[in-house]
């Protein structure tokens, strides 16, 4: 199995001051687990996060991270996340499940998502990355934007997209990119993170958007 890094870059486009805050967890619903080291802790609001975290969420749970002032992560049920670095840049393993990223447009500050197969640069602050179904070796990939645009790359190959604002791009078995195109699945998208906003859940059955991903990029 190819297990090749898939990287996404948030790219800032002004100036702003810098924000000193910690990363922590700033709500969760159901259960979510944080390994840390050789410790398997339990989740909690407020919860402290450091690098080399892994956050699991459990089957119908949720957890919505805090990083370091300047970035907002919503963990879909059944997600794994690694914080690999959080300092000057914010670099994090997605290994399963979903995640909705919403990053602050601060100057010279980096932000990175690495799963399997892919390599795509951010221009923009608001974007859903996660994987689907196994029909041949790897799991695809679905990446959605909501803000800006996402220059998406094969690994170690010169086949690129633009990604814009409103489209989704599905990379089926992590190495074939097909067109960007808007997907009716992703109009049910739960892009909230604020509880103060409503519901956070995002309800979205990714195993059905098949029957709409098949009639573009499975022929």
């Amino acid at each position: 199995m190819n297990r090749s890094s898939f990287l996404l870059l948030v790219f800032i486009l002004y100036t702003a001051p810098a924000i000193a805050a910690e990363s922590h967890i700033s709500y969760l619903e159901g259960t979510v687990i944080i390994t840390r080291g050789q410790s398997v802790l339990t989740g909690d609001f407020g919860m402290t996060l450091i690098e080399g975290d892994k956050i699991s969420t459990g089957t119908d749970s949720l957890a919505i991270l805090e990083v370091e002032g300047r970035g907002t992560l919503k963990m879909r049920s059944e997600t794994i996340l690694i914080l690999d670095e959080i300092e000057e840049v914010i670099s994090v393993s997605l290994t399963s499940g979903g995640l909705f990223s919403k990053i602050k447009r601060l100057l010279g500050v980096g932000y990175e998502v690495k799963t399997p197969g892919v390599v795509a640069g951010v221009r923009g602050t608001e974007f859903f990355v996660a994987f689907g179904q196994t029909i041949e070796d790897t799991p695809d990939l679905w990446l959605c934007v909501n803000e800006g645009t996402v220059h998406v790359a094969l690994k170690n190959t010169t086949d690129s997209v633009l990604v814009n604002e409103g489209e989704g791009i599905t990379i089926p078995a992590g190495n074939r990119l097909t067109d960007p195109r808007f997907y009716s699945w992703t109009e049910d998208l739960n892009w909230n993170t604020d509880p103060d906003m409503g519901e956070l859940v995002d309800q979205t059955d990714l195993d059905g958007a098949y029957a709409d991903l098949r009639s573009f990029d499975y022929d």
